[in-house]
């Protein structure tokens, strides 16, 4: 079983295969060995033991593999909350498995096929004693319990100095270096972190140096008109014009004359393909997640009803808060923690019954449109409104069918591949079908009569991997390294500014245009932000560093930060989650 647990990593590792090193051998075919070790102590059958913990280690692989295809992003300890996501919505993520989802059934028919026939075959041999079977099972479980939450000798084993090339930040390039298997334990092992202790030194010292404004941004009086403020995620937009052979506006004409009229500029988010709600929290709080790297869904165990998140102080300032997205309230938890968040109302899916699709899902039209007309029917107090849309959602390779006829007069960039155009036609022809129903919303929500205020941002880059490789971007990065796009534009003047944000800075950015009193820890972000524009080439890492803590400070005492960077109450966490 130890000799067929390192073959069978070697071979389906593509890590392992490149370069022969036995000490990462060893480390990634350890946790295939012990799932091995525990079926024949269960079951006595050693071929059965080596059939399925075999075949478990496979389909593992598999799943990984679609997930880095996807996200760009290994398999983790985290995933492991959203099984019950997996088994409730199994349609939308088998449009992720592709032509996998059908090889993956057929293999699981001719794997129970194989078990069973290994089963009736050993059932003839004499199988160990029971008390020697009970002792290989506690001996599995016990190593398998302290190898994955890092007790004893395996907390050394697993260490960077024993695996270099690993950075819990960066999950997938660590995976390429030191092996999947290996890494999921390192992983799990850090994945029992606690939030992170904070430097209040740090946070302190820049509060106390930039006191005047942390008072002023804390004691302003809000306008005397609040305006209606309406936020849109939009599902994977970006502009292809940071792609070679494709002009920038070429595709999405309507955004870049809007964005003329006020904000913009690239925006820096926390995910890839996917993962949406890393970016969303990050703009409903302002908290950076790389200050949480053991964090790898927020919904899950980090948003606590404490927080004081963007419409949590709207609706202390008299606005009614309201959510839309056309899909499952379940989904990534939002049902439970959009209430947390401070969303006095929710419409999901449920409420768009027979609405417009285009695709798969509800178009953003449609979405619009029931926006528009629930902000004009509700009363005459000032509405925040946060739009979740879901139009262009991978995955991107199937057919765009009819929809494709917006691209006429657009003509794809020359030389890609098959695969490659099959991605960017689906891409395309929503995100040009969905710039027009921006266009359209826009121009009838900054005709309205009150003074309203329009934030717009793609939550993150599609995953296209074969348009990417076969096209490049313009400055020769990585998908990794490219950046959405955002704007904030009004139908009260607005000085035209380009301004490169990452999307945690965007609650800043929105409450000092309005002109909206801040406290806590958005007072110190807001701060940070305006210092990191006026000297970021001495001393950008170290405004970095001070974000990064602050974030930490507040969440580890679960109270808003005072304006001299210090816990107003020191009631502090000691775990992730300490707060639901």
């Amino acid at each position: 079983m130890a000799l067929a647990s390192a073959a069978l990593v070697w071979w389906l590792d593509p890590t392992l295969r490149w370069t022969f090193d036995a000490a990462l051998l060893w480390r990634n075919a350890l946790p295939v060995f012990l799932v091995m070790l525990l079926i024949y102590g269960l079951s006595g059958r050693a071929l059965l033991a080596l059939a399925l913990g075999g075949g478990i280690a496979r389909l593992v692989f598999e799943v990984n593999a679609i997930k880095e295809l996807n996200l760009n992003e290994p398999l983790m300890p985290g995933d492991l909350v959203l099984w019950h996501q997996v088994l409730h919505n199994m349609g939308f993520f088998a449009h992720y498995t592709g032509h996998r989802l059908v090889l993956l059934l057929l293999a699981l028919l001719v794997a129970i096929a194989v078990l069973w026939a290994i089963w009736r075959l050993e059932g003839r041999w004499r199988r160990p004693h029971w008390a020697t079977r009970a002792a290989w099972v506690v001996l599995a479980l016990l190593v398998l319990g302290t190898l994955y939450r890092g007790i004893g000798p395996w907390r050394e084993a697993y260490a960077d100095e024993a695996m270099p090339g690993f950075q819990l930040w960066d999950p997938i390039d660590s995976v390429q270096h030191v092996g999947f298997m290996a890494g999921l334990v390192r992983m799990s092992q850090e994945a029992r972190s606690t939030v992170p202790q904070a430097d209040g030194s740090l946070v302190h010292d820049f509060a106390v140096r930039h006191a005047a404004d942390l008072k002023a941004r804390m004691t302003r009086q809000p306008p005397a008109e609040l305006p209606d403020i309406v936020v849109v995620q939009s599902e994977a937009f970006f502009d292809p014009g940071v792609l070679k052979g494709i002009d920038y506006g070429e595709f999405v004409p309507n955004f870049e004359r809007l964005a003329a009229t006020g904000i913009t500029g690239s925006l820096t988010t926390p995910t890839y393909g996917g993962g949406t709600i890393r970016t969303e929290f990050e703009t409903l709080t302002g908290y950076p997640m790389q200050a949480f790297p053991s964090v790898v869904y927020p919904y899950y165990g980090l948003v606590s009803a404490w927080m004081p998140s963007v419409p949590r102080r709207l609706a202390a300032l008299g606005y009614s808060t309201t959510l839309y997205h056309p899909f499952s309230g379940g989904f990534w938890n939002r049902r439970q923690t959009m209430p947390e968040l401070g969303f006095q109302h929710a419409y999901y899916r449920q409420s768009f019954a027979g609405a417009e699709r285009a695709g798969e899902y509800i178009s953003d039209r449609a979405l619009f449109d029931y926006v528009l007309a629930h902000l004009d029917d509700t009363g005459s107090g000032p509405h925040y409104a946060m739009v979740i849309t879901m139009e262009n959602h991978g995955p991107w390779d199937f057919d765009a069918g009819t929809l494709a006829n917006v691209l006429n007069g657009l003509p794809l960039p020359r030389g890609m591949s098959a695969a490659g155009t099959r991605e960017m036609t689906y891409y395309l022809s929503h995100l040009v079908n969905g710039d027009q129903a921006l266009g359209d919303f826009a121009r009838r929500l900054l005709a309205r009569p009150r003074w309203t205020v329009l934030m717009f941002y793609g939550d993150h880059l599609p995953a296209l991997p074969h348009a990417f490789e076969d096209l490049g971007f313009d400055d020769g990065g990585v998908n990794l390294q490219e950046h959405t796009r955002y704007m904030l534009v009004s139908n009260r003047s607005l000085p035209a500014q380009q301004l490169d944000l990452s999307s945690y800075e965007l609650p800043g950015l929105l409450f000092d245009t309005i002109g909206l009193p801040e406290d806590g820890y958005l007072a110190l972000a807001s701060a940070i932000r305006e210092a990191w524009v006026q000297d970021h080439y001495q001393h950008g890492a170290e405004y970095g560093q001070v974000q990064f803590n602050a974030a930490e400070l507040e969440v580890h005492c679960r109270h808003k930060l005072d304006a001299t960077g210090r816990c107003h109450e020191g009631r502090a966490a000691t775990a992730l989650g300490a707060g639901n």
